[in-house]
């Protein structure tokens, strides 16, 4: 489903999809806008976060079992409440928009609440491995510390995501893990600092030629979701007494960027 009619009458022109190998589909979806869209038994929230509230209102509307989100953030409360029941998920799907070309950059792994175990069972047979899981929490905050550290950092740095494993800025990231580590673990997470660290530097290098979605943002002057990634960690921070100062550092300089006039040449 497109934000508009218009756009969905450019998606059923087709598109092409380019996977792993180089290759190319022409996809021509069934593209709807909102207004036109059927009913459906499941709904999917892929939006970026400013936009959730709408989308999710929309998917109410629609759906006849629920929907899930997997977004990027901690978004429930845009989530209108029940019924139908929307939760949030969580993926690891990863991909770009190369020429016009949606490009795959990693097939990942997409997980649902327990209640969408048949959502989970029709990604699966899509192509999109996907399963039901209760243990949806400790995934969510996984995806989190690795968004926390390579999302702002490329923003402001202005690289794709494996420039971060350079030994000078591997010390930035250190330091983002330190300062995190303790609300992260506050709020559910079991992995220590190493665990972390661990993790942000594979998923940098299983991505290295991949932009992250907030430094296209900032590229295409967009707002980003720092609000629903760094915003969040630094309420929870706040709200255990903790200031979190390279955490905040970065939420102002993303939020400058997003201020400035890409298309002014620099002074």
């Amino acid at each position: 489903m497109a934000r508009d009619r218009q756009r969905a009458r450019e998606l059923r022109r087709g598109y092409v999809v380019r996977e792993a190998g180089g290759l190319e589909t022409r996809v021509y979806p069934e593209a709807f806008g909102p207004d036109e869209a059927p009913p459906a038994r499941f709904g999917l929230i892929l939006v970026k976060t400013p936009d959730t509230a709408a989308a999710a209102a929309t998917a109410a509307r629609l759906v006849e079992e629920g929907a899930v989100s997997l977004q990027n953030g901690w978004v429930e409360d845009l989530f209108p409440p029940p019924p139908p029941p929307i939760r949030q998920g969580a993926t690891t799907v990863a991909a770009r928009l190369d020429e016009g070309a949606v490009v795959l950059v990693s097939p990942g792994m997409s997980w649902v609440p327990p209640e969408f175990s048949d959502l989970a069972t029709l990604l699966t047979e899509a192509g999109l491995p996907a399963q039901a899981s209760g243990e949806l929490t400790a995934v969510r905050l996984r995806k989190l510390a690795v968004n926390l550290v390579i999302n702002p950092l490329t923003a402001i740095l202005n690289r794709p995501n494996g420039g971060l494993l350079e030994p000078e800025i591997r010390e930035l990231m250190a330091g983002l893990v330190r300062e995190m580590a303790p609300v992260l673990k506050a709020r559910g997470l079991e992995e220590g600092e190493e665990e972390i660290m661990r993790l942000v530097e594979e998923v940098a290098l299983a991505t290295a030629g991949n932009v992250s979605s907030m430094l296209a943002d900032v590229r295409a002057g967009r707002r980003t979701e720092i609000e629903e990634i760094t915003g969040v960690l630094l309420k929870w921070g706040a709200g255990m007494g903790l200031e979190l100062p390279r955490h905040r550092a970065l939420y102002h300089l993303v939020r400058a960027l997003e201020q400035t006039d890409r298309t002014r040449p620099p002074q």
